[in-house]
């Protein structure tokens, strides 16, 4: 019996020495290995930090009001992006920048890009307001290898101190911004 109680005497010692040790080793806030967040929403969505609500009339005839939102946090870059999408073809996609060089930036190399890749391509500059503050914008047709038509507006700025880089998509010519759904009417004007 007293052996039985050493050996537990002795484990019990192991164990809180063990445990001392441990806890000491650990860093003082938690570390995660999280590097990328993926976020999905039918409700509501966030655009350069203002709540917008999401369309989701899903059950009649016109499925332009049928619209989802997904977005993307890479913790390493600490950048993210976003896209609202409509059943009809029309998208927003965004992605966040350090600074208002870096959207520009992007925005100037993206047609030279995908121009080399497509059948038929024009590029023209227009006038577009994001969220209420005039920007640089481009409107882009174009026609893939495979024949498919595409639109585009792309543009940039900073807003409430982001800086972002858009692009609204769709798979009808973007003549006006009369055009599109109203929750995107909320954040572009062309």
């Amino acid at each position: 019996m007293k052996y039985l109680i050493l050996l537990f005497l002795i484990s019990q010692s192991a164990l809180l020495s063990a445990q001392q040790t441990s806890t000491n080793d650990l860093p003082e806030e938690p570390v995660y290995d999280t590097t990328n967040i993926d976020i999905k929403s039918i409700n509501s969505f966030y655009f350069c930090s203002k709540l917008y609500k999401i369309p989701r009339d899903c059950e009649g005839k016109d499925q332009s009001k049928c619209c989802s939102f997904s977005g993307h946090l890479r913790t390493e870059e600490k950048m993210s992006s976003g896209q609202l999408g409509c059943y009809n073809g029309t998208s927003l996609f965004w992605m966040y920048f350090k600074n208002e060089e870096e959207a520009k930036s992007n925005l100037e190399n993206y047609a030279p890009q995908i121009k080399k890749q497509m059948k038929k391509f024009s590029q023209k500059e227009i006038k577009l307001s994001l969220c209420g503050q005039e920007t640089t914008a481009y409107k882009i047709n174009y026609v893939t290898m495979e024949g498919h038509n595409g639109y585009q507006i792309n543009a940039y700025g900073t807003i409430n101190g982001q800086s972002v880089f858009i692009q609204l998509m769709s798979t009808k010519e973007l003549k006006s911004s009369n055009e599109i759904q109203s929750v995107f009417q909320q954040i572009v004007k062309f």
